[in-house]
């Protein structure tokens, strides 16, 4: 069985997450796929960032959908080299990261932090056909929106419930993840449930060699990591 790990916003192991860097070395690595979340700016620009403001990873402040991306353009990463140089890198445009996963044979796997839908699938399409990308999102209306745009792309909500599950076996193709911070706490018999319903899952990210290893054999369909790369998890694999 092919293991499925997704880089969760790159590898980020060594570089800030969510920048060019850390999408280059998910790519270089080989992961299935890179995931990452977009925003969009004040005049409607595109980009890749988690947080709806700039605090907490660049040197500057501000909410990012009352800015433009001129102003964005000029803030770079807070976080310094391991050599003690202070990284110069800007926040990615959306365009940037599709680019990327494309050179490097990576699915695009994008959480929507905006509710512009048709224009984010717009954008893949200048990179990939429907079927090659995901659309993920905590919010069913984004995907909904996602599925009335293509009928192709794949979507995946984030910690469904039953009522959610049901509504995404009408929206098929479909997948979905269970928020189990504690994997002694999930049952396995989801799996099965989920797969009876025609629907793909994984839980939240598996960072250690035990949690990846447990993910695996329980049968789920990708694993989100934030540390694990796809030469060791083949290692684990044949263990």
């Amino acid at each position: 069985m092919e293991i499925r790990l997704i880089a969760h916003r790159g590898y980020a192991l060594h570089a800030p997450q969510n920048s060019l860097e850390a999408f280059e070395s998910a790519g270089r690595l080989g992961f299935w796929a890179i995931e990452t979340d977009v925003r969009k700016t004040l005049d409607g620009v595109l980009v890749c960032c988690h947080d709806a403001t700039v605090e907490s990873m660049f040197e500057g402040s501000g909410e990012i959908s009352k800015m433009t991306w001129e102003q964005l353009h000029s803030l770079t990463f807070r976080e310094e080299k391991k050599n003690g140089s202070v990284r110069r890198e800007r926040m990615p445009l959306f365009d940037e990261y599709l680019s990327l996963c494309r050179l490097y044979g990576c699915v695009p796997f994008i959480e929507t932090k905006t509710s512009d839908i048709p224009q984010i699938i717009a954008a893949v399409r200048r990179y990939y056909d429907d079927r090659e990308a995901v659309i993920s999102s905590s919010r069913m209306e984004h995907l909904r929106m996602a599925r009335r745009e293509s009928e192709r792309v794949y979507i995946h909500h984030i910690f469904s419930d039953e009522t959610t599950m049901c509504e995404l076996q009408m929206l098929r193709p479909a997948g979905l993840s269970l928020n189990y911070p504690n994997l002694d706490a999930f049952d396995p018999v989801w799996v099965t449930r989920v797969h009876d319903m025609g629907l793909k899952m994984c839980l939240r990210a598996g960072d250690t060699v035990d949690q990846v290893c447990r993910m695996i054999e329980l049968g789920l369909d990708y694993v989100p990591t934030n540390c694990i790369t796809p030469q060791y998890a083949q290692r684990i694999k044949t263990l």
